[in-house]
């Protein structure tokens, strides 16, 4: 009779490298999550690399080539430039908040434990500091129209279908 022999494959020798490069990836993905929430990862990760001062040059850059287009007078510009620089200036204020959250954000998740509650009150945090940025943004963008005339408002709109 005819024996049937058991044929044993030999051990993969790519699974334990292939394990512990999968290993790498997820504590350096963890760590670049970490570095993140802590608020010291490079400029560029997550947040454009913009600094505070090229994005408001920006802005009013923006700012002064729209009015110009739409004939504004230079009181017209400097009132939204006012109102331009108090929205930027409550920008300000806010880093040292968004430090702090950062902060503890990274204390829940560098623990000996994950602290879920710790990070769900980060989160709920951070969305009403959200919520009351885009109530000011909303304030301040109908304040600057309200020193446009509907003339000029319409002109805007109309540049901004296009």
């Amino acid at each position: 009779m005819d024996t049937i022999e058991t044929v044993t494959r030999p051990a993969s020798r790519w699974k334990k490298p292939s394990l512990i490069a999968l290993g790498l990836v997820a504590v350096l993905g963890a760590a670049a999550g970490i570095a993140w929430a802590a608020g010291v990862a490079p400029a560029a990760f997550g947040h454009g690399g913009a600094s505070a001062a090229a994005i408001r040059d920006h802005v009013e850059f923006r700012v002064h080539r729209a009015l110009k287009q739409v004939s504004a007078t230079q009181a017209q510009e400097d009132q939204i430039l006012a109102i331009i620089d108090g929205l930027f200036a409550e920008h300000q204020q806010m880093a040292g908040e968004r430090a702090l959250l950062h902060q503890r954000a990274a204390a829940a998740l560098t623990g000996a434990t994950v602290d879920r509650v710790a990070l769900e009150a980060v989160r709920v945090e951070a969305l009403q500091r959200v919520d009351l940025a885009s109530k000011d943004l909303v304030k301040a963008i109908g304040d600057i129209a309200e020193v446009l005339t509907p003339a000029q408002r319409q002109q805007l709109a109309a540049m901004h279908k296009h």
